[in-house]
């Protein structure tokens, strides 16, 4: 049970999100909403008070004054007009994700909404009731979480229990009341950071995994065609000491069945396998700084205007998605690099050597071997470069609202950017397999064994059936990325002493 307070990590939303932890609302932060509840009461009530979004119109009709008899009427409007988004729904785990997040930021107490809305927004993650959030055409997040917001209130369309109905159906399918949002309410709901926080939590995610999963695939790479590891060496890293490059040197030093240090050193290897420690060290710095910059979201109260209980209202723009999407689009520009290194060494790799055929193929010209695979991942690399997309941006309301972070858009660049990165190193794993495969078939020494990366192949062999001659390899890169998705690469290289940064 995840207690919602207003901290909330990575690993939280990961919980729910995919694994179906149950949530609530903690006390103590039902009491800091209260009384902060209590503030947008007293404005309510009050005749000479005008506070936007409470008793006023939204962006550029801000000056507009609403009747109170008209208030409760207005947040109807407000969720209403703003579910605006197209396309297809989002995945059920980033409609967690974002209903986790916006309760969480709720949970601070200083959005001026009732605990009720909270512990609805709770029962509903419980309950798997999942409102049908399209995501396409949110320049922030006001029009996609707003399908959250509908549907707490009795609208809009819900998943559950695997059919698609209505959001009152929803609700009541799985014993809940639909809302009436009071003043504010429904502004609250959907003025924030929701969507793109709780996507790129995810992604961070996935990304976190898939840097050392890559330090890994790397290793094994270079065990297998690599001649002068002197490039992992700690000598090396503390010269140009950078925190990831340090990391992934010590990672790899620990899965290579040579001592870096003991080897001879005539030679220098593609830059593909010499520069491991930069590139992938570098996408595992800006991973990081990624997930701090998320954890930090999502402990943050995000909204327009802030509550607080001492009566002061606060009109800001916190709910401004900028740190989020300038995080997303700086790991998604590494994380593209870390595909592209990637896809280098599986070129090399099928190059073959005196022993190993071309492509390697089992009977050359009668088979291709991996050939096309190597297709796939120069058309993934491809697809995963990106320009970014935090500096773009489009007014709207009449110039009221001159800016945006474009965060929901470079969330899911960052997401898309993972899985496709993900596919080139499965692909490249899959190279390193069979060229370990036919080296041995002809007798060399097997670069592998008795290192930690004997494991990684034994674990991936006892997953996916890895063909050694000519098949359609769709579904096997896919069961591969699978693989290294799940946790597979530390799964099998958990029985050794390898403990991956």
């Amino acid at each position: 049970m995840i207690r919602l307070d207003g901290s909330l990590t990575i690993d939280d939303v990961v919980a729910v999100a995919r694994e179906g932890e149950a949530v609530e609302l903690a006390p103590a932060a039902a009491d800091e909403m209260a009384a902060s509840r209590e503030v947008v009461e007293d404005i309510v009530d009050s005749e000479d008070r005008h506070v936007y979004g409470v008793n006023t119109g939204l962006g550029d009709l801000q000056n507009v004054s609403i009747s109170r008899d008209a208030l409760v009427e207005m947040q109807r409007n407000v969720v209403a007009s703003h579910a605006a988004t197209v396309g297809d729904p989002a995945d059920t785990e980033v409609v967690r994700a974002t209903m986790l997040a916006r309760a969480n930021a709720l949970a601070t107490g200083r959005s001026g909404v009732r605990p009720i809305v909270v512990e609805r927004l709770c029962e509903m993650l419980n309950a798997r009731v999942h409102p049908r959030m399209p995501l396409s055409g949110s320049s922030d997040d006001l029009a996609a979480v707003a399908h959250v917001a509908l549907v707490l209130a009795g609208g809009g369309e819900a998943e559950y229990d695997g059919e698609t109905v209505d959001g009152e159906m929803a609700l009541a399918s799985a014993g809940l009341d639909p809302l009436t949002l009071q003043p504010k309410e429904g502004l609250s709901l959907i003025s924030g950071t929701p969507v793109m926080t709780g996507l790129a939590a995810l992604a961070v995610a996935d990304a976190r995994r898939l840097v050392r999963a890559a330090d890994a695939v790397g290793a094994l790479t270079f065990a297998l065609i690599g001649e002068a590891p002197e490039t992992f060496t700690e000598r090396v890293s503390d010269v140009r000491p950078h925190d990831g490059h340090a990391a992934t040197a010590r990672n790899v030093r620990a899965m290579l069945p040579v001592n870096p240090e003991e080897t001879p050193r005539m030679t220098q290897d593609p830059l593909s396998l010499r520069v491991i420690p930069q590139v992938h060290g570098t996408a595992r710095e800006h991973v990081e700084f990624a997930t701090d910059t998320v954890e930090t979201e999502l402990a943050s109260a995000t909204g327009n205007p802030l509550v607080f209980p001492d009566g002061e209202v606060y009109s800001c723009g916190t709910f401004n998605g900028q740190p989020v999407a300038s995080a997303a689009d700086t790991a998604a520009a590494t994380i593209s690099k870390l595909g592209s290194i990637s896809e280098s060494r599986t070129r090399n790799l099928l190059e073959g050597d005196d022993d190993v055929a071309a492509f390697l193929a089992g009977d050359p010209g009668l088979e291709t071997g991996l050939m096309i695979a190597h297709y796939t991942s120069a058309g993934l690399v491809a697809e995963t470069r990106s320009d970014g997309i935090s500096d773009r941006s489009i007014t709207v309301s009449a110039g009221q609202e001159d800016i945006h972070s474009m965060g929901t858009v470079a969330a899911r660049d960052l997401r898309a950017t993972v899985e496709r990165a993900r596919q080139v190193l499965a692909i490249e794993l899959l190279c390193a397999v069979r060229f370990h495969q036919l080296a041995v078939d002809a007798d060399c020494d097997d670069a592998v064994r008795g290192s930690p990366l004997e494991h990684l192949l034994d674990g991936l062999h006892e997953r996916v059936d890895v063909p050694l001659s000519d098949a359609a390899l769709s579904d096997v890169i896919e069961e591969t990325a699978a693989f290294i998705a799940d946790g597979g690469v530390e799964e099998t290289l958990g029985g050794t002493k390898v403990e991956l940064d």
